[in-house]
């Protein structure tokens, strides 16, 4: 049975200790998120 968690109820040590959540300080990680991005608007600033 699958046991559902509310997002309040939920730890950083839990996502370390339960998924291997891991600290990234490369830039390059998320390339494709930084990449050819296009210039915010006026309005989403």
């Amino acid at each position: 049975m699958v046991q559902t968690i509310q997002a309040k109820d939920i730890k950083l040590r839990f996502l370390i200790d339960n998924f291997g959540l891991e600290l990234v300080l490369d830039d390059q990680f998320f390339w494709k998120w930084q990449d050819n991005l296009p210039e915010t608007t006026d309005l989403e600033k």
